[in-house]
């Protein structure tokens, strides 16, 4: 898709109600679904067809949702050009077959820490992202060019603004807010939240704190809600005792669920499970001689 039309697909996706759009598909349980088959073979009725996909040269759309239980853990968007045919009912099927199984190596990629991280050098400071109202980048911080070529998946400085980035955009535009967790091109995780700004939109990058991590990784470890506050508590040092007060539930009730997160983590102790959820994946941060501040950042050996 070229990448003028993106604005204007990001509007009608966080501010438009259209046809086949992934909280959709999330409400109704559904994996796969095309745009042709949604709408009866009457593509027009979609915004998005008529405002993106025609005038691109773009035909039918399919939207595959990669999940595991309740939890979304990505999504595919596929295309077909304008002079294909829409997809069939078959290969919707077979996409949603094949989901689950993709959906479960997202999942498992998001609790691998690749070796390339370690050697990462992110910026040292976060960077501010300023946007004009209709959506195209006004200036930017020296950080924050910095921050586009880790945000980039070719790392080419002249390559289009990253998609993630064009989201928070969107998004803030729509709702007014926006916040996202992800792992930048080399690997550590970055945060990429909107900031307040009179008749436009600030994004500020930065790296990812690791009480925003710790969330995806327990989800990533397939723990249930209760699961995770055990585990969290855990992590703060609690007793089950404490903790046990402190959810309102029994000590044995708390050792069972302590059990279930140690079975589904691979850990078997208290001081194993902290190092799954935090120094595992973040290690490489403190070989390379960043120190953590008192807000849970890790800040440059040179600062």
């Amino acid at each position: 898709m070229p990448h003028s039309h993106l604005p204007r697909l990001l509007q009608i996706e966080y501010g438009e109600e259209d046809v086949n759009q992934f909280p959709g598909l999330v409400r109704t349980g559904g994996t796969a679904a095309g745009l042709w088959q949604a709408t009866g073979h009457r593509p027009h009725s979609s915004s998005r067809y008529r405002d993106v996909y025609r005038p691109a040269g773009m035909g039918d759309e399919m939207r595959v949702l990669l999940r595991t239980g309740h939890t979304v853990w990505g999504a595919l968007v596929l295309h077909r050009g304008g002079d294909r045919a829409p997809f069939g009912g078959g290969e919707i099927t077979a996409l949603a077959t094949l989901a689950p199984a993709v959906a479960q190596a997202l999942r498992a990629a998001y609790l691998r820490h690749d070796v390339a991280a370690a050697d990462c050098e992110l910026p040292t400071m976060p960077g501010l992202l300023l946007f004009h109202p209709g959506g195209e980048l006004d200036r930017a911080t020296p950080a924050g060019h910095l921050w586009l070529e880790q945000l980039n998946a070719a790392g080419a400085q002249s390559a289009p603004l990253p998609q993630p980035v064009l989201h928070a955009v969107g998004r803030a535009r729509a709702t007014g807010d926006a916040s996202l967790c992800m792992r930048s091109r080399n690997g550590p995780w970055v945060s990429v939240t909107r900031m307040g700004a009179e008749g436009a939109v600030a994004v500020m990058v930065q790296p990812s704190s690791p009480q925003h991590v710790i969330g995806i990784l327990m989800e990533a470890y397939g723990l249930t809600p209760r699961e995770q506050q055990v585990a969290q508590l855990v992590t703060y040092g609690m007793s089950d005792t404490d903790i046990s007060r402190r959810l309102g539930i029994s000590p044995h009730t708390v050792r069972d669920h302590l059990k279930k997160v140690f079975d589904k983590t691979g850990a078997n102790s208290r001081g194993r499970l902290l190092q799954l959820l935090y120094f595992s994946h973040y290690q490489p941060d403190v070989d390379n001689g960043r120190t953590m501040g008192r807000r849970g950042w890790f800040h440059s050996a040179q600062v």
